[in-house]
């Protein structure tokens, strides 16, 4: 029998105390924010918030388990490549801030898909929003399941009571408090995760033997190889090109089309504010994120010849999702509560993400499909708000089912990417040909949108299902010890084995090729399919038709560029809220 590792009582204290701690800053944002007569004041916070909470909440809102277990794991497993995504993603933010987020503004919307029938018309909003939707609840399902994982590697709880008590708490404060309660709580939960981040990285490094020890053992290693290897390489799991290419596409699309992140800056007063607030996000979210991909490396340097996966039967780990709780455990054991901490970071990252999908999928619904539908449209702020309550509840429920779907699942990382990136590129696309063209139809965007998640669909989950998986890097346990405990009288005697690398081999060949692209490379894909077909479409439909006029709010402030009669009313509009900016600030 090996020794593995448990939570004490202290640490069960800690985590008990921090999701109570979260619910009761949800239930205080409630209480203290008034009756929440309107739909804006719990779908939009009233568009009153202040800069920090919204800056933290965009930071923890992505950072889910999947980012906190399985990008780790990713790295450990296939090297640094992936480094290059939260290098590149500030390059994406900063399009978003300055193409998308002005839109939203000058359209006056309460969701981004308000402002899809705006430019293109009714089918348009009902599609994305419904595929939304769906994305959505299993980005959710992804989240919830991760962070029990986490658990399940430190401690005997069940899964399926891990999955439903986590489930209930975010449940409860995200449906009571609305936006305003998860934007708070995001707060709360950001300085969890930066605080596990901090102590792994504290006992890690002197774990590892220093800074120069892991850059060296990184190298022999081969997990630096890639980072420099700049040819283009479609089927390699990790590449240079592959991991900057996905890092653009997830801010921009992120952070320019995903109703989840854009809620948070719309939170805010004006367009000028919003935009200001999203760049200023990015330094310390490209910190965030670097610190959680070096932490592969600094992983892998302390398991540099003995890998505790490998080595199953001695640690008791079967996933290189549990990993990093795998060393929380064993390296915190000895300091009461402070595994209980680290853990409670995982646990954060996990509410954060789900509160903010909860009410984020509860709005989109109420707003982009019951409301329209609702006699005409007819529908009052008190029904809105009851009813985005309702679905809260109601979601917070079928995620919690659909979360045991996924007990088998091997890698969150590359399920997280199938399932959302197959929407993600083609959404992009639509958005850009709305943003920044006069060109384009309600049934035009309609069928190019659908016929580019259909092909991404076969792509993603055929790949999942080939069961094809690239080699990993050379990965040791030759030094590890394996006791062989046998007893003779009072004497004990102690036999150790060697256990030797396990050869990483190419399997399952014969697969399509197709699906042995990477899926860094989905939403990339999906972006220039989608884009292509729909000036395609364009193109036989009647190209010298405008579908709007150049002066549509519609349309991004970038346009300007090329646009010199870009309508007169978005400069005075600008003009208005630089002018309202001003008067706030010197009123403070």
């Amino acid at each position: 029998m090996f020794d593995r590792k448990y939570l004490g009582i202290t640490d069960y204290i800690v985590i008990c105390s921090s999701l109570l701690i979260s619910v009761g800053i949800g239930i205080t944002s409630r209480l203290l924010s008034g009756e929440q007569k309107t739909a804006n004041e719990y779908i939009l916070a009233g568009k009153n918030m202040k800069r920090l909470p919204v800056i933290l909440s965009i930071i923890v809102t992505l950072v889910s388990p999947s980012t906190m277990l399985a990008v780790p794991a990713e790295i450990y497993k296939y090297g640094l490549a992936f480094v290059m995504v939260p290098l590149a993603f500030p390059i994406g933010v900063f399009l978003a801030s300055w193409i998308f987020i002005p839109v939203y503004y000058q359209c006056e919307v309460s969701t981004i898909y308000e402002f899809l029938e705006i430019r293109f018309g009714k089918m348009t909003r009902y599609i994305v929003s419904t595929l939304f939707l769906v994305q959505m609840m299993f980005y959710m399902v992804i989240c919830l399941y991760g962070s029990v994982l986490a658990l399940s590697a430190v401690t005997d709880i069940s899964l399926e009571i891990s999955m439903i008590s986590l489930g209930i708490i975010c449940t409860i404060y995200c449906s009571i408090g609305g936006l305003r309660a998860v934007l708070w709580t995001d707060v709360f939960q950001a300085t969890l995760i930066i605080l596990c981040l901090v102590a792994l990285y504290a006992v890690g490094i002197k774990d590892a033997g220093g800074v120069a020890n892991i850059y060296i053992r990184s190298r022999d290693g081969e997990r630096l190889n890639d980072l420099y290897d700049l040819r283009l390489n479609f089927t390699k799991r990790l590449s240079f090109w592959g991991s900057f290419c996905r890092g653009i596409m997830f801010g921009i699309s992120y952070y320019g089309t995903n109703q989840v992140e854009v809620q948070r800056v719309l939170s805010l007063s004006t367009s000028q504010r919003a935009k200001s607030t999203l760049q200023m996000s990015i330094l310390p979210m490209t910190l965030v994120y670097l610190m959680n991909n070096m932490l592969g490396v600094v992983l892998y340097s302390i398991y540099y010849k003995c890998d505790p996966i490998l080595n199953k039967s001695q640690t008791g780990v079967e996933r290189y999702d549990q990993i990093v709780p795998y060393y929380i455990v064993n390296a915190f054991s000895w300091i009461p509560g402070m595994t209980g901490l680290c853990i409670a970071g995982l646990f954060s990252a996990a509410l954060s993400s789900l509160s903010s999908c909860l009410n984020s999928i509860a709005s989109v619904t109420v707003v982009d499909i019951i409301k329209p539908l609702y006699r005409k449209g007819n529908m009052s702020d008190k029904q809105v708000v009851w009813c985005a309550k309702i679905l809260s509840l109601v979601y917070g429920g079928i995620c919690i089912g659909l979360s045991f779907c996924f007990m088998e699942v091997r890698s969150l990382l590359l399920l997280a990417t199938v399932l959302i990136s197959s929407l993600e590129g083609p959404m992009l696309a639509v958005f850009t040909v709305g943003v920044l063209t006069t060109k384009a139809s309600d049934k035009c965007v309609s069928f190019t949108l659908i016929v580019g998640y259909s092909l991404m669909s076969c792509l993603s989950f055929g790949t999942l299902f080939s069961n094809y998986t690239q080699p990993t890097l050379p990965l040791s346990t030759e030094e590890c010890i394996l006791q062989n405990v046998t007893y003779h009288g009072n004497r004990t005697f102690v036999v150790p084995t060697n256990i030797y690398p396990v050869p990483s081999q190419d399997i399952n060949k014969d697969v399509f090729v197709l699906f042995k692209i990477s899926y860094l490379w989905y939403s990339t894909i999906g972006y220039i399919f989608t884009l292509v077909l729909v000036f395609l479409a364009v193109i036989f439909t009647g190209w010298k038709n405008n579908v709007i006029p150049e002066d549509s709010i519609c349309l991004s402030p970038v346009t300007r560029i090329w646009m010199k009669d870009l309508c007169k009313p978005l400069e005075m509009k600008h003009e208005k809220e630089t002018n309202d900016t001003r008067a706030s600030k010197s009123q403070m």
